[in-house]
């Protein structure tokens, strides 16, 4: 046997055995498929290896017939561009968008059709001419030209792509340039030697080498993360993701796991600032940074937790409270059906949130999007004011606006440039240009309590706004009483609502008195009682796996959500909030039009 050969059996043998011990790390854990992507690749090297082993010049003298050997390198070329590809993006953490999904079905096609073009042309040789230079001029047809643009194609996505995200991603990026350059080089003297530029011998399975000294740099920096704590497949700090909430035009949230040591681990939302982000990125990641500083402070019963802001290799992401329940904005789509939500439910939410808003104010901050998405009810009956992105804190200045700004006919859409927040919740000052005040956040209030009534938004125009009709003969007398506080809460001039959020509260004290005593806890278990079976499920997790997670998730039929809680929805939601976001924050939110 040659040394030719031999040195190719050799490679076959290391990057079989590389591929192994991938394959059992990825069985093992199963939440780190980039493990699964490099012990395809090393596969697929492996195989590439050992067939040019075997059908070199030399070999052929000991094989009768090599057309088998030559058919079986090149299967490769259908899952090896895949699982490349694969292998790049998730070691540099990038979505698996539309056009990388266009660029790996583009590949599988190539794949395929070098793979038909080869066996047509060694099948169809006689057998009388089954020597060596014949069979090297059968595969040197079409397929030799979608080798080379697959291989090229692959090196080229990994260079560019790590090139782009260098300074975010760090020696991660360094690694796959540099592997992406050294592929480039061996790929660039093979193609030479095809094509007769140059002369000597072939050895295009060199160009797994490369391959192999990035899978082993890759592991020495997910390594020495996992040593400072941080999580060997994502790369983020202690935090493990389970399965990904929701998609917007800045960022994107999971469910993650918390761990540590002696099997602790506790459910958090994670919310993650993507890459590609189109408007100012400088100003988004600003934006982002504050909402975590903000919330960080405010230490509440009625408002959501943050537990950390962190980076890694350039990536932003803050870690909040998960909460169990149900945003109030799906209460709101009960009463548009045709449902009614029992008052003293209403008002319960009502004095919850204020609670929280009160506490806010006090310590200087606006929330400025108050809404029914922003406002969740969790399954032991304690409301949350949640998403303080585009919160205001005093002493700093607000956004540039500009008098007389449009209302944007897009509903329920959080709006960031000249005047940020939602405007079918901002009072007529805030849609005149105004600076947003303690009492914008008090009337968005109102303005849900009238959603969660009538199931849907209030009117507003010049002579006033329209309340819903509540003098029915049916109607209890509370009902009067919560139609005198939004008179007030809703009122036109500024210097006519509630002075401050306490004052807000002690208004709905006496439809409270006027109304049965309610226990939240017990009427959402009783009304969302499969999702809170799925969530106890949930919760039983000694220790949940994405599987796990994705098996609640789907057992109950998709629900129209409030996207906007993906940051604190429950995984129950069961459907993916919109991707095509570009006017809103990171937040997703519900489907844009009226709900009238």
């Amino acid at each position: 046997m040659t040394p030719y050969t031999m040195l190719h059996l050799a490679l076959a043998g290391a990057f079989f055995v590389l591929a192994m011990l991938h394959f059992a790390t990825w069985a093992a854990v199963r939440s780190q498929r980039v493990q699964l992507w490099l012990a395809a690749s090393f596969l697929g090297f492996a195989v590439l290896s050992i067939t040019t082993g075997l059908t070199s010049h030399e070999a052929s003298a000991m094989i009768a017939d090599t057309r088998p050997w030559l058919l079986l390198g090149v299967l490769p070329s259908i899952p090896l561009p895949f699982t490349l590809l694969r292998v790049a993006w998730s070691l540099l953490d990038l979505p698996l968008t539309r056009w990388r999904r266009v660029m790996l079905g583009v590949a599988l096609v190539l794949g395929v059709v070098r793979v038909v073009d080869v066996s047509w042309s060694l099948f169809t040789l006689p057998e009388t001419g089954l020597t060596a230079e014949a069979l090297s001029r059968a595969t040197a047809g079409l397929s030799l030209p979608l080798f080379w643009l697959l291989a090229t194609c692959v090196a080229g996505t990994w260079a560019v792509e790590a090139a782009r995200l260098l300074k975010r991603r760090g020696a991660m990026a360094a690694a796959v340039l540099a592997a992406s350059l050294c592929a480039l080089a061996l790929l660039g003297r093979e193609l030479a030697i095809d094509a007769g530029w140059l002369q000597g011998t072939p050895f295009f399975v060199l160009v797994g080498l490369p391959f192999l000294m990035l899978a082993s740099t890759a592991l020495a920096i997910l390594t020495a993360r996992s040593l400072r704590g941080a999580d060997l497949g994502t790369g983020i700090h202690r935090y493990r993701r389970l399965t990904r909430l929701g998609r917007g035009g800045m960022g994107e949230v999971w469910l993650a796991v918390r761990t540590g040591r002696a099997g602790f681990h506790r459910l958090v939302v994670l919310k993650r600032m993507l890459d590609d982000v189109q408007d100012d990125p400088e100003a988004q990641t600003q934006r982002f940074i504050s909402e975590a500083r903000t919330s960080a402070r405010l230490h509440h019963p009625n408002i959501v937790s943050v537990y950390d802001l962190g980076q890694i290799d350039g990536a932003w992401f803050i870690v909040m409270e998960y909460l169990s329940g149900v945003n109030a904005f799906e209460l709101v789509k009960r009463v548009d059906g045709g449902g009614t939500l029992p008052p003293e439910v209403i008002v319960e939410i009502g004095q919850q949130s204020l609670r929280g808003l009160a506490y806010a104010h006090e310590h200087g901050v606006i929330h400025r999007d108050i809404s029914a998405d922003n406002l969740v009810v969790s399954f032991d009956g304690v409301v949350k004011v949640v998403d303080f992105g585009i919160a205001h804190r005093s002493g700093e200045a607000q956004e540039r606006i500009i008098a007389k700004v449009p209302v944007p006919s897009e509903k329920r859409l959080t709006q960031v440039g000249f005047v940020v927040g939602k405007a079918e919740y901002m009072p007529p000052e805030r849609r005149e240009g105004a600076d947003a005040t303690a009492s914008g956040d008090l009337f968005a209030l109102g303005c849900v309590l009238y959603e969660l009534l009538s199931g849907e938004l209030p009117e507003i125009s010049s002579s006033g706004i329209r309340l819903p009709r509540l003098e029915r003969a049916d109607a209890p007398p509370a009902y009067q009483l919560l139609k005198r506080v939004l008179d007030v809460a809703l009122h036109l001039e500024p210097g006519q609502r509630y002075p401050d959020a306490r004052a807000f509260l002690r208004g709905l004290e006496p439809v409270r008195q006027a109304l049965p005593a309610v226990d939240l806890t017990s009427w959402l278990r009783e009304n969302f009682a499969e999702r809170w079976t799925r969530e106890r499920g949930l919760l039983e997790l000694s220790d949940p796996t994405p599987a796990e997670v994705e098996a609640l998730r789907t057992r109950e039929s998709p629900v129209v959500p409030s996207a906007a809680a993906a940051t604190t929805q429950i995984i129950g939601a069961g459907a993916t909030p919109p991707v095509d976001e570009q006017k809103t924050r990171l937040n997703p939110r519900a489907p844009a039009g009226p709900r009238r």
